[in-house]
C-alpha cells in the first residue's frame, strides 16, 4: 500500500473526532479503497502536583499504516467516527481518481484542547499531527491533502473557569486561527477546513450554553476570517445518552456521527473550487 497515491483526509480534535459513537450493530462504511494512519502508542493524562492535568505520551510514537477501521473501545466495541462517511461520500461522489486511494490520518485525542496547551502552536498534539501528516505525505510524492476535519470545543468550554464568555471567545478564536493557518502554511494555503458544532444535548444545558456559544461563535468567526472554511450545524443530531440512556450526553451516537460526516462532506463540496476538482 505504500506505493499507492493517496487523497489524504486529516482528522483532528477531541473525542467526537476520535470516534465515540455507540453502535447498535457491527455495520461499517469503510471501503476497500480507504486506509488510515494511526498512532498505536498510549496517550493518557496525568495530574501534576499543582492539580493541572497534562497529556502523557509514550515516545517514540508508533505510526501504523493499515486498512481503515473504526476505533476499538476499551471494552472491545467499535466506536463510530465521521471520517468514514466523509470518505465514503468522497468516493461515491466521483472525487477519487480510479488509480488512487483515500488515506485518513487520525490525530484526534479525547478530552484535549487549547486550554491545557495540548492543541495549539508548539503543543504536543499539533507537533504529533505534523509528524503523522509528514509520514503520510512521504509515502508517495503524489499524495495530496484534500481536507482538514476538526471537531473540538467541549474541553475549552469548561476549562479555564475564570474566563468570561468574551475572554473565552477571544482565546479560542486566536488559538484555532493560529494553528489552522500554521497547518495551511506548511501543507497548502487553500486546503479546505471543516469543523462542527457540539452536541446540543450537552451544549444547550443551562450550565454549559454561555461558554459553548462563545466557543462556537469563535469557530464561526475564525472560519469566516481565514476563508475556505466552514462550521457544520449539529441541529437534530442526538447523543449516546438520548439513544441508550447511559448518561453520555456529550458524544454523538453512531447514526448521528455518520450524519455529521455527511454534513462535513456537504460543506466540503461547497468549499472546493472547480479548478481543484479535476478528474
Amino acid at each position: 500500500m505504500q506505493n499507492n497515491a493517496f487523497d489524504v483526509i486529516v482528522i483532528a480534535g477531541q473525542s467526537n473526532a476520535e470516534g465515540n459513537g455507540i453502535k447498535k450493530d457491527d455495520k461499517e462504511f469503510v471501503s476497500e479503497k480507504v486506509y488510515q494512519i494511526a498512532d498505536k502508542n498510549n496517550i493518557g493524562t496525568k495530574v501534576l502536583e499543582d492539580g493541572k492535568v497534562i497529556i502523557d505520551m509514550v515516545y517514540p510514537t508508533e505510526i501504523v499504516l493499515e486498512k481503515a477501521h473504526e476505533r476499538i473501545s476499551a471494552d472491545n466495541k467499535k466506536m463510530a467516527d465521521f471520517s468514514e462517511t466523509f470518505a465514503k461520500n468522497y468516493i461515491d461522489g466521483g472525487y477519487l481518481r480510479k488509480e488512487r486511494k483515500v488515506l485518513i490520518i487520525k490525530t484526534a485525542v479525547g478530552g484535549t484542547g487549547f486550554a491545557r496547551k495540548e492543541w495549539g502552536l508548539g503543543s504536543i498534539l499539533f507537533e504529533r499531527l505534523n509528524f503523522m501528516v509528514d509520514y503520510g505525505l512521504n509515502l508517495n510524492k503524489d499524495n495530496r491533502i484534500i481536507a482538514l476535519l476538526w471537531h473540538q470545543g467541549e474541553h475549552d468550554s469548561f476549562e479555564n473557569a475564570a474566563l468570561t464568555a468574551d475572554e473565552r471567545y477571544k482565546f479560542y478564536k486566536e488559538n484555532f486561527k493560529k494553528q489552522t493557518l500554521a497547518f495551511r502554511e506548511k501543507y497548502g494555503k487553500e486546503i479546505p477546513v471543516i469543523t462542527g458544532e457540539m452536541a446540543d444535548s450537552w451544549a444547550e444545558l443551562p450550565e454549559n450554553k454561555t461558554n459553548c456559544d462563545a466557543v462556537e461563535k469563535a469557530l464561526q468567526d475564525a472560519c469566516r476570517e481565514i476563508g475556505n472554511a466552514a462550521v457544520v450545524k449539529s441541529t437534530g443530531l442526538v447523543s449516546n445518552d438520548q439513544v441508550f440512556g447511559n448518561g453520555d450526553n456529550i458524544h454523538f451516537c453512531a447514526d448521528s456521527i455518520y450524519e455529521l460526516g455527511n454534513r462535513y462532506f456537504a460543506a466540503y463540496k461547497n468549499l472546493i473550487k472547480p479548478e481543484n476538482n479535476r478528474h
